[in-house]
């Protein structure tokens, strides 16, 4: 939506809002929104009238909607007070170089940051440092007022999911891909020859996965994946997986976008005749993913149930808006255009 463009105005001049004293100044609702018309082309009145219609906007609502932005970080900055919550530049650092792991390259990012409108100061003061202020004060109020719900929620989630676990199965698999040179037919044929040293016991498939498997992150444990109701397995291995039983291993190594898989199945979980009475009958990954899941949305309910009662409790006040605000235009020279049903009758 709007809100997230960024754009911090100096303030100065008329007051937009107050929260609990603090002023929102209109020039800085101001300044956020021409940051967000140069970010998304829309300079011109005529593209910004457009805009408006199609986004069921009005200059009135806009405003309100960035208000209500600035309102919220106001009341997250005096909530930080509140529960001594601070944002160290260590967290920063961190947020900051998992964005950038995201383009190809530096100049890549610089790019990004330029067709928004933003330097990389900007960028960790209007998107970096808020939202880590937001997820850090909602782990403080949900430590606070929440205390999870134990085995009985976690045992009624997986009796929800039982169909979803029933007949997971749990893989390994060693992952070889084309070293130089090396075509498609060669590296097949690789793959067949180290399949066919498991299968006569010349190397166990643990040690394979081990010494030979190019996906490293599970070489490191015997090749070990993990659930597949846990995990989402590209289409050929999934396939793989469904004609497979426990300790059974390929007939013939799977290939995928990724390379040749040398797939085992080491376990098949089965909801037990009567369906889960016990959170003990479950794989402990199962309880433990359940678990975070239960967390993950206890914490996001009281988060926005504190922000409520935050916003009722606050002293909010929000002036009228005054006239002749750049991004203010006569919405009636950008009437909402009928549809074909509205304008046949």
């Amino acid at each position: 939506g709007l809100v997230g463009c960024g754009g911090n105005g100096a303030g100065g001049g008329a007051v937009a809002a107050t929260v609990n004293g603090q002023e929102i100044m209109e020039q800085t609702v101001t300044d956020y929104i021409a940051n967000f018309r140069t970010s998304s082309s829309l300079e011109s009145d005529e593209a910004w009238g457009e805009w408006m219609v199609a986004n069921g906007y009005t200059p009135e609502s806009v405003r309100e909607e960035v208000i209500d932005y600035y309102v919220n970080q106001d009341l997250y900055d005096q909530a930080a007070k509140e529960y001594n919550v601070t944002v160290e530049q260590a967290d920063i650092d961190a947020a900051l170089d998992e964005t950038k792991a995201m383009f190809e390259s530096d100049e890549a990012f610089q790019e990004a940051l330029e067709a928004s409108s933003m330097t990389e100061e900007s960028y960790i003061e209007d998107v970096i440092r808020p939202n880590l202020l937001q997820t850090k004060l909602a782990e403080a109020v949900a430590a606070q007022d929440t205390e999870g719900e134990g085995d009985d929620a976690t045992l009624a989630q997986a009796q929800a999911m039982s169909e979803q676990f029933n007949g997971a199965k749990r893989s390994s698999h060693i992952l070889l891909t084309a070293e130089e040179g090396e075509d498609d037919a060669a590296l097949a044929a690789r793959a067949q020859e180290l399949l066919d040293q498991i299968n006569a016991g010349e190397i166990s498939f643990e040690d394979a996965a081990s010494q030979y498997s190019t996906d490293t992150g599970s070489a490191a444990n015997g090749g070990d994946v993990g659930w597949d109701a846990l995990s989402t397995f590209v289409t050929e291995y999934q396939d793989a997986l469904a004609g497979l039983e426990k300790d059974q291993i390929v007939a013939a190594p799977v290939k995928s976008e990724y390379g040749y898989h040398i797939i085992k199945v080491t376990d098949v979980y089965e909801v037990p005749e009567g369906g889960i009475t016990s959170v003990d009958q479950l794989p402990t990954e199962f309880q433990d993913s359940i678990r975070a899941m239960l967390q993950s949305s206890n914490q996001s309910n009281a988060y926005y149930s504190w922000l409520e009662e935050q916003r009722n409790a606050a002293d909010i006040q929000i002036n009228d808006m005054p006239e002749g605000l750049p991004y203010w235009v006569d919405m009636a020279n950008y009437p909402k255009e009928e549809s074909s049903e509205d304008s046949t009758g």
